[in-house]
């Protein structure tokens, strides 16, 4: 467990070891989120949604095109 203190200019520093972990690199954005039981919950967005294309498989090889995925056609 890692321990860290809010500065006098009210920001937060990240330990190395969690930011090696996490792959941060300068400019990673984070995302802070307070869950309903007064969690805190931090993530580090070091994927972007144009590297996770193609990562999902059709079953059985099948795939339809946009037009059959249409349900007003």
């Amino acid at each position: 467990m890692h321990e860290t203190f809010l500065s006098e200019q009210g920001t937060l520093q990240v330990p190395a070891e969690i930011l090696k972990e996490l792959e941060a690199k300068p400019g990673t954005p984070f995302v802070w989120d307070i869950r309903g039981d007064g969690s805190l919950y931090v993530r580090a967005k070091t994927t972007s949604l144009a590297e996770l294309a193609g990562m999902l498989k059709p079953p059985n090889g099948k795939s339809v095109s946009i037009e059959e995925m249409n349900p007003f056609r």
